[in-house]
This record gives C-alpha cells, structure tokens and sequence, in this order.
C-alpha cells in the first residue's frame, strides 16, 4: 500500500528548512588587504626569493667586476736591465755571400731576467731576425731542389741590416699563462698547455690565444756615452739597429725594461693578463666573454 504524502510546511518534512544541529557555524576569515603590515605566505616566500637571488647575485658579480676594473688600474714596476754585449744578439746578420737554405738566419736567444720584484721576473726570447719573416721562401711540393736553393740564394743575397730587428718576446703564452717554449724547426714558439703556436715574432698561428706573445722593450746604447733622464725617456740613447750590426756590437750593451702586449699588426698597447684579448669587440667585453 502506498504511503501518504507528508504535508508540506510541517518541520521535519522534504518541503522545509533544516532546523537541526550543526557541526560548527561559519565564520568568515578576516581581510587584511588593507593592512599594509600584513605579511601572507605567499608574499613572505616571494620576498625570500628576491633576497636570496639579490645575494647570489652579488656573489658572482662583485668579483667578476673587481677584477675588470682592478686589472688594468695595476701597472708593473720595471727597470732596465743590462742583459750583456750587443755581440751576443746580433749574430748571423747579413750580408750572405753564399747562401744556401742550411744558412742561419738571425739568431734566438733564451734567458731569464730579474726585475725588481718577483712579479717582474720573468724568461724572455731576444730574437735577432726578419721584420717580415713571410718573405722567407719555401719549398712547393714536387718543386726541384736545385730550384729552390736558387730561388733561396736570390733572396738572402738581397738581405740588408734593415731588413732585421731586435724584439724581446715574453714566454708566457697569452692564452692561460703557461710558459712557451721556442722550437728551431719550425723557428717559432708552442705552448704545452692547449697547443697555442706562434711564429717566429710571437704572432699567432694557431690555437686558442687571443693575442700574440707578449713583449719586453729593448734598446742597444752604448755606456761610454751619458745621457739626461729626459733624453734617455725620449729614446736618444738608442743606437740604431743597422749601425750597431754593422760594428758587430762593439763597446755596445743590451737593455730590456718595461713589458708590453701586441696584437696581430704587432701594434703597442699596455700589458694585458693572459686570456685578455687587446683589440676587437671581444676586447671590451673581457672578462665576460
């Protein structure tokens, strides 16, 4: 038998309102976005992340800035340094009168030289040789011997002392610092580190240095002749290059003094740390690249 429809509007029935027992009243949250010191979760970690990032920030910059800066504000001391006779570097100059290619060119001489202070000492390279070593010839495969050694006589016969000149070169490979060390067969210079290689005037030929080698300034003068400060800082106690060769040094000494850097056209700037490029776009960037 069906049962009746309950009666609408009596409590207790489907058509009214609940009136029982509740578990708990709501109670809404309050609102603090109007209070400025308020601080959520939400905004606490965020700040917390700001802060942090700030900080670890700082730490990589604050270096790599200082040393930007600090670097090339540091000049090093130097002084001239009497590295011997004249005759002892100006050896193997022209004229030829029968060259052959066996013929030594010039002259390369390794030794250490003390500044004064320890960052100052250092090995350099004083190379008596070709301004342009490129115009040397070299044989073409499959070329006759006797052809070469012709074309070889023909163009070391022309040589003159003018053609020569007298560089120190640093040892330090301009790649990371590491010393390089000269090899006569290729009458150029190698780094053991990451195979940088550089020609006979210490320019770049291959490998990961972003300039040449570095170089020390050098001068004949003769010590039997006295000179003023000033006339010495505008270079008047030079001897010239072909007049000293021609005497075959003489009475005449050699000076070394302050060191320097080059780029590829063998152009002067002031000295640069290893892995500082001199000239070029990459040159501003340092140390960032």
């Amino acid at each position: 038998m069906a049962e009746d429809e309950p009666d609408v509007g009596v409590p207790g029935t489907r058509g009214g309102p609940y009136t029982g027992p509740r578990a708990a009243d709501y109670t809404p949250e309050p609102d603090h976005s109007d209070d400025p010191g308020y601080m959520t979760r939400t905004r606490f970690l965020s700040n917390a992340a700001i802060a942090g990032g700030g900080v670890l920030t700082a730490a990589i910059v604050v270096p790599v800035v200082g040393f930007a800066v600090s670097t090339p504000l540091h000049s090093e001391e130097f002084r001239w340094v009497d590295i011997g006779p004249a005759g002892d570097y100006l050896k193997n100059a022209p004229p030829y009168p029968k060259p052959a290619p066996s013929t030594k060119i010039g002259e390369v001489t390794s030794l250490a030289v003390s500044g004064p202070s320890a960052d100052a000492d250092r090995r350099i390279f004083v190379v008596y040789g070709l301004k342009d070593p490129s115009t040397r010839p070299v044989p073409t495969p499959g070329e006759d011997s006797a052809v070469y050694e012709a074309a070889f006589a023909k163009w070391a016969s022309a040589l003159s002392a003018s053609d020569f000149d007298l560089v120190a070169i640093w040892n330090r490979c301009a790649h990371l610092g590491c010393p390089v060390a000269y090899s006569p067969g290729s009458s150029g210079y190698v780094c053991p580190c990451h195979g940088g290689a550089y020609d006979s005037r210490g320019l770049v030929i291959g490998g990961p240095p972003p300039r040449p080698l570095d170089r020390v300034d050098i001068k004949v003068v003769d010590p039997r002749k006295s000179f003023t400060p000033e006339q010495i800082a505008k270079g008047d106690d030079r001897v010239p290059l072909a007049v000293a060769a021609k005497s075959g040094g003489a009475g005449l000494r050699v000076l070394v003094g302050k060191p320097y850097s080059i780029d590829q056209q063998q152009q002067a700037f002031e000295l640069h740390s290893p892995g500082e490029p001199v000239s070029g776009a990459l040159s501003h960037l340092y140390p960032f690249t």
